[in-house]
């Protein structure tokens, strides 16, 4: 089964990645809400919130960790240096998720 999960988490994080890109070159400081990203991306919150959580954890994006937002984790996201430098490497990008099979 979880090689199966595996491609859909994939095009999540890269459609999470992508559009947190997208928001940060239109507005750079202003951070973007789980409930706008979820409707953007077309996931529901669960699966939302351990993809989030997960490009939290290597440092790709940064939670508000406030919890007044149910069903999400998190108020707000942004994209950290890291994960900025990451969308922008379009080798190592394609290479972590990768845009094959992810029709």
């Amino acid at each position: 089964m979880k090689d199966k999960e595996q491609p859909s988490a994939k095009k999540l994080r890269r459609a999470i990645l992508s559009e947190l890109y997208a928001q940060f070159k239109e507005v750079p400081l202003a951070p973007v809400e789980l409930r706008q990203l979820a409707e953007i991306c077309g996931a529901e919150p669960p699966e939302l919130n351990w993809n989030i959580i997960y490009l939290e954890k290597k440092g790709w994006v940064e939670l508000s960790h406030d919890s007044n937002c149910p069903p999400f984790a998190s108020c707000y996201v942004e994209l950290t240096g890291a994960g900025i430098d990451l969308v922008e490497d379009a080798e190592l990008f394609d290479k972590l998720f990768p845009i094959e099979g992810m029709g």
